[in-house]
């Protein structure tokens, strides 16, 4: 009997798995593809489309980008796989399904275990079903970069994919069914995306639906209630994605599901069957590989009795790696009015700053909300070029609810790009 049965090798599964061996428990991980070992993050998601992202910089040629991109992650994989088989971890290649809360098939063998933790992972919503509309997936199979191409979608992953083909030449257009791209995001901070995007030749129609894809190329695009027609080499499909549980058999077992489908969890992690737990996308959290890694290690410090800090899941960072990044994290002035917070903003914008403007990367700004009160900052806003570190600086500050005036005592590199930072609580208040 293992102690923990892991099933699903993402970014929540093989976090599980490290956790779960450093504290010497007997754990296996199930993965029903080892050539996806590491899940969508590794494989078609997070990891690749950067890659892409970076490749397209310098590289014009299509296929020598995913040549380079796909010899990376095997690198990547095959190094994970080393991890795990060195921390003790056993691995099996196949599909598991509930027989009892204690108790799983897999490859017609039944593997019992005091707990289980479920890291399955998210599939693709298909809202379109055309055989002209394709995944992700297809991105990687293609052999040549395409004239044209129809993203349906304004989320992350179609602005980050949008970015890609633009950079490479290809005529880009994105549908977006709300109001705006990466709807939701702080108002000035989309704005700033769109109108770059628009400067680069990206078309943008929001508030807008594709309503009919012919066989020869031509899409019908419901703008407003008016219908305008374009032509697309290449039509693919970023709007969401569900969680990929079906073949656990969760239903038997009485795992309950939250409205959209997803395992409903605990802030332990833990389902309604105490030895249960699930991490990663396939609960209704924000689908991040970083918000997996820290709900994989609650879950696993739970199962060990070590109490842990719930994860505050307002003060996650996200960011869009698209041409520019935007990223984001805590209150937006709408939010901070909705709390009743009394809040102060602070703005500075990258063209003075030293390091970006002498790089050609000015455009863009940071954007800090502070909460009058307790003085700290609740909110960061970022648009350039650089801003993934400053990110994470942020997120430091945030979480630790650092106060401005220590913030203000440190000493940043010059030139650097996270100066911004410092320059904007020093001369940026609005």
């Amino acid at each position: 009997m293992y102690d923990i049965v892991i099933i699903g090798s993402g970014p929540a599964g093989y976090t599980a798995a490290l956790e779960s061996a450093k504290r010497n428990y007997k754990v296996v991980l199930i993965e029903k593809d080892l050539h996806n070992l590491g899940g969508t993050c590794l494989n078609e998601g997070c990891i690749p489309l950067k890659g892409l992202l970076y490749y397209s910089k310098f590289l014009k040629d299509y296929n020598e980008i995913i040549k380079v991109v796909t010899d990376k992650i095997k690198k990547i994989r095959e190094g994970l796989l080393v991890r795990l088989k060195n921390a003790g971890v056993d691995i099996i290649e196949g599909t598991a399904s509930f027989i009892s809360k204690d108790e799983i098939k897999c490859n017609d063998k039944n593997i019992k275990a005091k707990n289980f933790i479920i890291a399955t992972g998210s599939a693709q919503k298909q809202i379109y079903n055309n055989p002209n509309v394709f995944n992700t997936k297809k991105i990687f199979n293609l052999t040549k970069t395409p004239f044209s191409v129809l993203i349906i979608g304004g989320g992350a992953i179609g602005c980050e994919y949008a970015s890609f083909f633009n950079k490479m030449g290809t005529d880009t257009t994105i549908v977006e069914i709300l109001p705006s791209l990466l709807y939701g995001e702080d108002e000035e901070l989309v704005r700033t995306l769109e109108r770059e995007f628009k400067k680069n030749k990206i078309k943008i129609f929001s508030n807008s639906k594709v309503a009919e894809i012919k066989e020869d190329g031509y899409i019908t695009i419901d703008v407003n209630n008016e219908k305008v027609e374009l032509k697309s080499d290449f039509i693919f499909e970023a709007t969401g994605r569900k969680a990929q549980i079906d073949e656990l058999n969760l239903d038997a077992i009485g795992v309950t599901k939250t409205q959209k489908g997803f395992i409903d969890v605990n802030c332990s992690m833990r389902t309604n069957i105490p030895n249960i737990y699930a991490a990663g996308d396939c609960i209704e959290t924000p689908m991040l590989a970083y918000t997996a890694y820290a709900e994989a290690e609650v879950a696993v410090k739970h199962i060990a009795g070590e109490n842990p800090d719930p994860i505050d899941y307002k003060f996650i960072p996200k960011i869009v790696f698209s041409f520019p990044q935007a990223g984001s994290i805590g209150f937006n002035e709408i939010k901070a009015q909705m709390h009743k917070i009394n809040y102060n903003v602070y703005k500075y914008f990258f063209k003075a700053n030293g390091k970006a403007v002498v790089e050609g990367c000015e455009t863009g700004f940071i954007k800090l909300i502070e909460d009058k009160e307790e003085q700290r900052i609740i909110g960061g806003f970022v648009i350039g070029d650089e801003i993934v570190d400053m990110m994470n600086e942020l997120s430091i500050m945030i979480n630790n609810k650092i106060k401005i005036y220590d913030i203000l005592k440190s000493v940043h590199v010059h030139p650097s790009y996270s100066e911004i930072i410092v320059e904007a609580l020093k001369y940026g208040k609005i």
